[in-house]
């Protein structure tokens, strides 16, 4: 975990928060890490999406 984070608060349905948490407690995880991980992989999958300058 880097020294220095970033507060964020997101608004979104219940439905999905439901999701989310129960995926969070299938891996053992917490929300937090668990969307801090989908995020990541989302830059990561952009990143070799975009095109080459």
């Amino acid at each position: 975990m880097p020294e220095t984070v970033v507060h964020f608060q997101i608004r979104m349905p219940p439905v999905l928060h439901e999701q989310l948490a129960s995926w969070a407690k299938e891996e053992k995880a917490s929300l937090n890490a668990l969307i801090v991980g989908i995020l990541e992989k989302a830059i990561q999958q952009h990143a070799k999406d975009a095109p080459s300058s």
